[in-house]
Parts: C-alpha cells; sequence; structure tokens
C-alpha cells in the first residue's frame, strides 16, 4: 500500500520525462547557480521542470528518532511539506540539486533537507556497499541526478573535493563532471554586474551556451570530455576576477596603514609636493586625452593619495574631461600613490600586480578595470 501511495499512477498516453529541480540556494531565484541551471535546464529541453525552492518550503530538521524505519516505515513523524516532496523524489526520472558552495559544501538549509530523505532508505546494511551503507527503500534506478554549482573562488577546481569524495562514498566512481556542472567565479552573474556592463554580458552569454550544450548533453547521456573542459577554464583571468572581489570589500587594513604612512612622508616635504600636484594634473588630462570612447559614459575619479589631490575624468560620448572641483558621484574611483601611477604608466610596475598586492585600490565599477587598455591605450 505505502509503495502505491508512492509511485505515480500514469493516465493514457505516453510519459514525459519527469524532471525536478532542488534549488539550495538562500538567494532562491536570484542565485547565481539557479542562472546556471536554467541555462541547462534550456539546453536539456526541460524549461517545464518542476522547481522545489527549499529556502520557501517548510522542511524541519530530521530529529534522528528513526520512526521511518522502525514505526512508520518510508514515512517521516514530522508533519510538514516534505511528505510531499517525498513521492516526487521517487517519481521523477532526473533531479537535479542546484546550490551555491558554502564552507566548501552545502548550505544548510539544503543539508537539512537531505537529512530527510532518510525515509527513502531501508534500515538494513547494504552488503554490496564496500563501505557500508544502506539500500533504497524503492526503485530509483530509474532515476538520473545531475548537480549544479557556483562558488565564488577564481575556479571550481580543487574546490569540490568533498563531493568527489561524497559521490566515490555512493558508488558512483566515475567521472563526476559526466553529471555535474560547477562553476567558479559565480559572482559574475551578479545581476547589476550584466545590467552594467555590456561586454561582461557578452562573456556570462557565451558561457551560458556551453551550459546550454552540457544540459542538451546530458539529457542524451552524460556531459561530453570537450564541454567538461570548457566548463572548467575561467570567464575572465584570475588576476582580474580575485581583483575585483577583493576591492568589493572597502575594509582593507593594509591601505589604511599605508594611507597613514604617505601622510607622514608627505608632510616632510612641501616643496616636492606641490611641483606632483601640477605634474599629476598634466599628467591626468594627458591620459583622459588617449581616451576612446565605448559606448558608455563614465566619472572616473582618481585620488592621488601621497600628495592629497583628487581629479575627476567625466569620459562621454563627446570625450573626456578632466575637473578639479564641483565633483559628480563617481562611477570608479582609484586611489592611488601618485607616484605608484606614473611608474605604471611608464610600464615598470604591472598595475594588475600591484592591484593584487593592494599598493592602490579601486572602488565602485571594477569592470573598467577589465578592459583599460581599450579605453586609454
Amino acid at each position: 500500500m505505502l509503495l502505491m501511495n508512492y509511485k505515480k499512477i500514469l493516465k493514457k498516453g505516453e510519459k514525459t520525462m519527469n524532471v525536478l529541480v532542488i534549488n539550495g540556494s538562500p538567494r532562491s531565484e536570484r542565485s547565481s547557480s539557479m542562472k546556471v541551471t536554467r541555462a541547462f535546464l534550456e539546453g536539456a529541453g526541460w524549461e517545464n521542470a518542476e522547481i522545489i525552492d527549499v529556502s520557501k518550503v517548510n522542511v524541519s530538521g530530521c530529529t534522528g528518532c528513526y520512526s521511518c524505519w522502525e514505526k512508520t516505515p518510508g514515512k517521516c513523524v514530522i508533519k510538514d511539506d516534505m511528505a510531499e516532496i517525498l513521492p516526487k523524489i521517487v517519481e521523477a526520472d532526473v533531479m537535479i540539486t542546484t546550490f551555491p558552495l558554502y564552507g566548501c559544501y552545502f548550505p544548510g538549509q539544503l543539508k537539512c533537507f537531505n537529512d530527510r530523505m532518510l525515509p527513502l532508505a531501508m534500515p538494513y546494511m547494504d552488503k554490496d556497499a564496500e563501505a557500508g551503507g544502506h539500500p533504497t527503500r524503492f526503485d530509483l534506478s530509474k532515476l538520473r541526478a545531475a548537480y549544479i554549482s557556483t562558488c565564488g573562488f577564481w575556479t571550481a577546481e580543487g574546490n569540490y573535493d568533498l563531493f568527489e569524495k561524497l559521490f566515490a562514498r555512493n558508488g558512483r566512481e566515475v567521472n563526476y563532471k559526466e553529471f555535474c556542472v560547477f562553476v567558479g567565479q559565480g559572482g559574475l552573474f551578479d545581476e547589476m554586474n550584466i545590467a552594467d556592463e555590456p561586454e561582461l554580458k557578452e562573456i556570462i552569454d557565451e558561457y551560458l551556451d556551453i551550459v546550454r550544450r552540457a544540459g542538451k548533453e546530458f539529457a542524451a547521456g552524460k556531459i561530453e570530455a570537450e564541454t567538461q573542459k570548457l566548463l572548467a577554464e575561467p570567464m575572465i583571468p584570475r588576476e582580474i576576477y580575485e581583483a575585483a572581489a577583493d576591492s568589493s570589500w572597502e575594509v582593507n587594513e593594509e591601505d589604511e596603514k599605508a594611507t597613514a604612512s604617505q601622510e607622514c612622508e608627505k608632510s616632510t616635504d612641501v616643496q616636492a609636493a606641490a611641483s606632483d600636484e601640477e605634474d599629476s594634473l598634466i599628467a591626468t588630462k594627458e591620459m583622459a586625452a588617449t581616451y576612446k570612447h565605448d559606448g558608455k559614459e563614465r566619472v572616473l575619479e582618481m585620488c592621488y593619495t601621497d600628495i592629497d589631490k583628487t581629479y575627476q575624468i567625466l569620459l562621454t560620448e563627446q570625450g573626456a574631461e578632466v575637473i578639479t572641483d564641483n565633483f559628480k558621484e563617481y562611477t570608479t574611483r582609484i586611489e592611488t600613490p601618485y607616484s605608484l601611477w606614473q611608474a605604471i604608466g611608464r610600464g615598470e610596475v604591472s598595475g594588475t600586480m600591484a592591484l593584487l598586492k593592494r599598493k592602490y585600490k579601486v572602488l565602485g565599477d571594477m569592470a573598467i578595470m577589465m578592459k583599460w587598455d581599450k579605453l586609454f591605450g
């Protein structure tokens, strides 16, 4: 009787693919992982998949009472939404679990959700499992599983080792990349980034096309090796991504110390500073003169911390204009010692490496740094 309650009674006609998506992100539909999942579903032709949003359903934590094994076999005694969700898992042909990487593992609510799937297992030990385990209560041999996740690191490689071990522990000693899409640089999928930067949107769209290709291949059997390779390639260079990620956090102890030190040094030579002030304005105007308009208006603010001078470059379709007062709200602000910016301009210091070493700081829209050479030559 219990098995009949779990199994779907098919209506007349051809059975369609039953795809279930478990969205484990606390950010729900706004999550980066769900953006990738949508592309995967499009490629597979599963746009009508049922999506269970773990952040919105009422699922309590497992209490470890084991009533589902002893008193009410296959049925949890907790009265919540899991009673309706478990039959859907049994009925599914494909179950896709999507989530962001938190602490190198599932988000807490998704871990809670997975714990509550205990009624699907039998209490006795699986003698065929090398490390031990429990067989499933129902025939889930037809159920295909896929996992889709984004993380905030520059690459997914090496950051999902726990899952590789988990798959092996469950007897899936295959190339996990055949059924997984693990994506680094998840921060690039932020809605504000995509909306504000057409070039970034183009990069992301190209990557999502690869994800669609992966979905199509998985629907046909498995994600092929060439597609796996393309999925593993970073969307933008590591140094640019990590610099952008670092600059998004405005609190920086090293910068504060550096600024204090620069203020002290500045006070020791007023005459040299006055000369630098004049030079800095000329240099900023020269930089503005090289500007090549890309269809977007910006306000670039240059703050030279060692000489206490700030200028703004208004980047418009008509060209670039340097202003010294009546400042507008900046789009991007670069806080740098003028001496360092001169060295970068002369090619003596790598601008990227100096940013990575936090010798200068970028606030606001970081994407301008990704195409600096195109804009300023």
